[in-house]
């Protein structure tokens, strides 16, 4: 494998490609971004949470000296891919069982696209041109490919895109792989087991995992951090509405938000106390118990996990945690101090929508401030 190259354009200019947009924008803009990943000379093209629509990573690693078959270039739909961070170059194709990083859902052939600019000769359209491949042709073979259900767009996984890097190329590389992968932070690609039509999209994250902060907006972003570092929210546990609702093969309608909020208020909180060794330790915390919900677009793709968490309101966003709530935590930089009683709304707090809402009860007891 030949060197990595660098390429440091960034259409736009400067950190601004590369800023964090709010959560709650998650779900009303899927945004194109390219971040910096070859795949046995292919580029990994996806939709980035958080960045800035139309934003660009800042490199390109390696590829090989000369365009030969790899698993990459003989991969069909249904085919699963995997590489290890440090062998960025030479994906190897795994059952879906087992963890992976990309499902390929079809191919696209810019060959067979009318005019010159995919030629023989014709130079490596950049990164820009295969985003803009990437959104006019994936999302339908994606949709095609996994049939009736879909991608949940409010759901962990996303449509990407791998293609050839500049060299291969220019060695006559022209088709493309659109498929499926689970979006991970700093543009990488989370290992995931099992293949998309089987998979409950639901972001819904281990009992204790706590979950980023965004300065500029006091929202959570969906990557678990160390609970150490800034966070929003931490979850005490994990719900499937399928024992309650139905599963997703069961026929049963979407239940509304009200049906889930009547069912999660006899959960959560029990869950939470649990989750803190009993009521009296979690009252120390000051936090309050939320939960999330499941739209009806998410239902009808086969989601059916939410999650419980704890956090406090503030400012119109959420207070910055840091610590594991169970042993110390700071709420914007200070120890919480217990009230004699549970902050309103603990007992009954009003639910809201994971994502894109992560919105606290105007109800509930503000933080205190100074972070």
């Amino acid at each position: 494998m030949s060197d990595p190259e660098v390429d440091t354009q960034r259409p736009g200019g400067g950190d601004n490609a590369r800023r964090r947009m709010p959560a709650t924008r998650l779900v009303a803009m899927l945004v194109a971004v390219l971040v910096g990943a070859a795949v046995a000379g292919g580029v990994l093209a996806w939709r980035g949470g958080f960045s800035e629509p139309g934003g660009l990573g800042d490199t390109v690693i390696g590829e090989g000296n000369s365009y030969t078959e790899t698993d990459f270039t003989r991969s069909k739909p249904g085919d699963c891919l995997t590489w290890a961070t440090e062998t960025a170059g030479t994906p190897s194709k795994v059952a879906c069982s087992e963890p992976h990083r990309f499902e390929v859902a079809g191919t696209v052939d810019t060959e067979q696209f009318p005019g010159a600019e995919f030629g023989a000769t014709a130079p490596w359209p950049g990164p820009e041109r295969f985003v803009t491949i990437r959104d006019e042709q994936c999302g339908v073979i994606v949709d095609r490919y996994l049939g009736s259900g879909g991608l949940d767009p409010q759901g962990r996984l996303a449509v990407g895109l791998m293609y050839p890097s500049k060299s291969q190329w220019e060695r006559g590389a022209r088709v493309l792989r659109c498929g499926i992968e689970e979006p991970g932070p700093g543009g990488t690609q989370l290992e995931t087991a099992g293949t998309a039509a089987d998979a409950d999209q639901s972001f819904a994250w281990p009992d204790g995992t706590c979950i980023g902060f965004d300065d500029a907006t006091r929202k959570p972003t969906t990557q678990p951090v160390d609970c150490s570092e800034p966070h929003a929210f931490q979850t005490t546990g994990v719900v499937d509405l399928s024992q309650r609702f139905g599963g997703r093969d069961s026929g049963k309608p979407w239940p509304t938000v009200a049906a889930q909020n009547e069912y999660l208020q006899t959960i959560c909180p029990n869950q939470t106390n649990r989750f803190f060794g009993g009521e009296k330790n979690f009252a120390k915390t000051t936090l309050n118990v939320q939960w999330s919900v499941i739209s009806e677009v998410s239902w009808h793709s086969g989601s059916r996990r939410v999650v419980c968490y704890v956090a406090l309101p503030d400012r119109g966003g959420f207070a910055k945690l840091v610590g594991d709530a169970r042993e110390q935590v700071l709420i914007n930089g200070k120890v919480p101090t217990a009230p004699a009683q549970g902050p309103p709304g603990r007992a009954l707090p009003t639910p809201v929508p994971l994502p894109p809402g992560y919105a606290p009860s105007d109800r509930e007891m503000q933080a205190p401030s100074g972070g």
